[in-house]
């Protein structure tokens, strides 16, 4: 019973992981950001998710993940807002697609909204 608990939230964690990873590499092609392979867009994936996990650091976690991610792929500090920006943007995007596609529409999705 105990293992079962840790395996959902670890593969959620691992299948979010690599979508990120997988969605940070498109995006920095957009913003023109280096180091877009997906070994380095996984790392980086990594690193600011331990540190957003972190409830002290979480505060200020939006700041940390534009210098990970300027450092990392060598942009200046608007092409990692940008770059941060644009990935938020798109998995939203991505999440509405699954939902109408796989979970029956927009429906789902309603109680989550802060209307």
């Amino acid at each position: 019973m105990q293992l079962e608990a840790f395996i959902l939230p670890a593969v959620m964690f691992l299948v979010s992981l690599i979508v990120n990873a997988l969605l940070l590499g498109v995006v920095l092609g957009w913003t023109k950001g280096e180091n877009r392979e997906f070994g380095d867009t996984i790392v980086t994936a990594l690193i600011v998710s331990i540190i957003n996990a972190i409830p002290i650091v979480n505060i200020f976690g939006c700041i940390i993940a534009w210098y990970i991610i300027k450092t990392r792929h060598e942009q200046t500090w608007g092409g990692a807002i940008t770059t941060w920006l644009v990935l938020i943007i798109v998995y939203f995007i991505l999440l509405i697609v699954i939902a109408i596609l796989f979970l029956g529409g927009l429906m789902v999705l309603l109680p989550t909204l802060p209307i």
